[in-house]
């Protein structure tokens, strides 16, 4: 049996996961609407928009977080709001 290359084509899958260089985890700084107390999250792109709750690291409040992304996975917009508003 000979080592040579496979030169079969190979059917293409789609999109790849990254859109080039593109990271679809962004990391951003938020003030908390509660405590007022800056932290840090992670937004994932791949998931589209969003709207989920997440805790304040500091005062343990629920947080309101609405991203908006486009096709290729950016971070357009990152809004966070108190539940109760």
């Amino acid at each position: 049996m000979h080592d040579q290359p496979d030169k079969r084509t190979k059917p293409k899958t789609g999109k790849a996961f990254l859109a080039g260089d593109i990271p679809l985890l962004h990391e951003r700084a938020v003030e908390c609407p509660y405590c007022g107390e800056t932290f840090t999250i992670n937004v994932d792109g791949s998931a589209g928009d969003q709207a989920y709750y997440e805790d304040c690291e500091i005062c343990c409040r629920p947080i309101l977080f609405h991203s908006e992304v486009d096709s290729d996975g950016n971070l357009l917009r990152l809004g966070v709001a108190r539940e109760d508003d």
